[in-house]
């Protein structure tokens, strides 16, 4: 074949590619900066909404040991010194706890976003200083969320529906309300990372990809596809590989850092993969030679199927008319649906927090796709007989119609998924986190141990004893911490049943290392050292 003979159709198919050519701006009208003020006002409601519900579960003890218990001791340590030290771990079900002296975070997960948030904890070092920080973060994403929509639907109005869309995500409130994880940030930054992409703003876009691939070490795989998306779509050739070539180059230092962290020599949460291969070729090679057991197991299974369910069904399943920004999504849900974890495919966790983005912003981009369509209808059966064609007022409004139809069904959508489940107030399974008689007397107990004793306590409990240098997520350490403080009416995480869980308090008990200090309303305080109960307190002697 002559290169003529090849080298034509390479340019048609590059012409059909160059789908994103520089924006043409807006002008800032009134309409501008009204619906500004309307994604302000969502913006302040919910930040406001979600600062008050999060450090409400902290006051009345729903907040958990897995994560803002690790965060908190991480973030602790790290002011005293020692580099994100944490000893939380889940020694039943998990592969993260190394020894009672604890591990480096960066054994798990590379997340250095967390020096900068560390440095809040000078001001105030509370568990509800990262609640809230996180909360600020991802209520700034309804921001680029709204410039977005609005260049790419040229409409303030859908600009502001689509940043109510972003605020009213359930697998962003899920993120925001589960804890505090870093990853949690991106459902904002990886927006100012779109954003910033499309209108070709480099120093801003190099900016937030850094600032996303800082919350977590999978992300600059999607950053790699955000760079071979511009160079295809955008013929940004040099910001796209510039773009690649730095997410492989933090790639690299993640790995490197996760390495030299782990006590191992590999990330600990690895195991997770581990079925597929011992390491990433040999996964690589049983995804491509066995794909239709892959799919099988991992995309139609009812489950996994229920879990892409959650993440579409919020925009009305729209993202699937834009598979050509849905794909940028692709290596997160990759690691989400292959995962052995279930919690990671769950649609309830922080791990859905960097596909949000994607989901947003193909929501627009199968807008931007129906109103061509349209357009195009009204050109193809309308040409130019004037008895027929509509006039350009009409054929406007006709689209505007089309459009406002579009926004109420994906707010619509939105709605009635969080209705059926979220921690918004119109919810029918809401309950706002009241602080009972039974956990205000947990207090009691936490006051009677030394602010440097360890500790191995159960997890609703964790949160509020993480900042000390030692303490342990039981059954973990509990026979060699100094104190154990058990609520046996409370949460048994991680043990599945009550029957386990009623055994190893037996087995504490009766062990002789440990006494009672202090017992009443459901809770066990016990030292090492004291004598042992003569008679097992409440239904555990049974």
């Amino acid at each position: 074949m002559t290169r003529a003979a090849w080298h034509q159709p390479l340019k048609i198919w590059r012409k059909h590619c160059y789908l994103y050519p520089a924006p043409v701006p807006l002008p800032r009208s009134r309409s501008f900066w009204l619906a500004t003020g309307i994604v302000a006002a969502l913006t302040l409601l919910f930040s406001s909404y979600f600062i008050s519900y999060l450090t409400a579960q902290q006051d009345a003890l729903l907040t958990n040991a897995e994560d803002l218990g690790i965060m908190d001791q991480a973030i602790w340590n790290t002011i005293l010194g020692h580099l994100f030290q944490q000893t939380i771990c889940n020694i039943l079900n998990d592969t993260n706890c190394s020894s009672l002296q604890g591990i480096s975070r960066f054994a798990l997960h590379f997340e250095p976003i967390l020096f900068p948030v560390s440095l809040l904890y000078f001001l105030w070092p509370s568990p509800k200083a990262l609640q809230i920080l996180q909360v600020l973060i991802v209520a700034s994403g309804a921001f680029p969320a709204f410039w977005l929509a609005r260049l790419r639907l040229r409409n303030e109005w859908a600009g502001a529906a689509i940043a109510l869309l972003y605020l009213l995500y359930p697998a962003q409130q899920n993120a925001v309300t589960f804890d505090f994880h870093a990853v949690t940030f991106t459902a904002a930054l990886l927006l100012f990372t779109l954003y910033f992409m499309y209108t070709r703003k480099t120093i801003w876009l190099l900016l937030f990809a850094i600032l996303s691939m800082a919350c977590k070490e999978e992300i600059p795989l999607l950053i790699v596809f955000l760079g071979l998306w511009s160079m295809l779509f955008q013929r940004r050739w040099r910001i796209g590989l510039a773009l690649v070539l730095l997410a492989v180059f933090w790639s690299g230092l993640s790995l490197l850092v996760m390495h030299l962290s782990s006590p191992t020599g590999y990330p600990l949460l690895a195991s997770r993969y581990t079925y597929l291969g011992s390491n990433p070729l040999q996964v690589a090679q049983t995804i491509l030679l066995h794909p239709l057991h892959i799919l099988k197991e991992h995309v139609w299974e009812h489950a996994h199927a229920t879990y892409l369910a959650t993440l579409l069904a919020p925009a009305g399943y729209l993202p699937l008319l834009a598979p050509w920004v849905l794909i940028l999504a692709l290596p997160s849900l990759t690691l989400n649906l292959l995962s052995a974890d279930p919690g990671m495919y769950s649609g309830i966790f922080q791990y859905n927090a960097e596909l949000v983005p994607v989901l947003i912003f193909s929501t627009i981009e199968a807008m931007v796709l129906i109103m061509w369509l349209v357009q195009r209808c009204q050109m193809a059966f309308l040409p130019n007989d004037t008895s027929l064609t509509l006039p350009r007022r009409k054929a406007r409004l006709l689209r505007g119609y089309i459009l406002v139809a579009l926004l109420i069904y994906v707010v619509w959508s939105v709605v009635l998924v969080d209705f059926a489940h979220s921690a918004m107030p119109f919810a029918q399974d809401f309950r706002w986190p009241r602080l009972s008689e039974h956990s205000a007397m947990a207090q009691h107990f936490m006051a009677l141990i030394p602010p440097t004793a360890s500790v191995s306590a159960q997890t609703r409990l964790v949160p509020h004893l993480s900042q000390r240098l030692s303490i342990y997520l039981f059954p973990y350490g509990d026979e060699q911490a100094e104190y154990i403080l058990l609520d046996v009416t409370g949460d048994i995480y991680p043990y599945s049943n009550v029957r386990a869980y009623d055994g190893e308090v037996k087995k504490v008990l009766l062990g002789g290392a440990y006494g009672i200090i202090a017992l009443g309303n459901g809770y066990l305080l016990l030292e090492r050292g004291l004598p042992p109960p003569v008679v097992l307190p409440y239904s555990l002697s049974t």
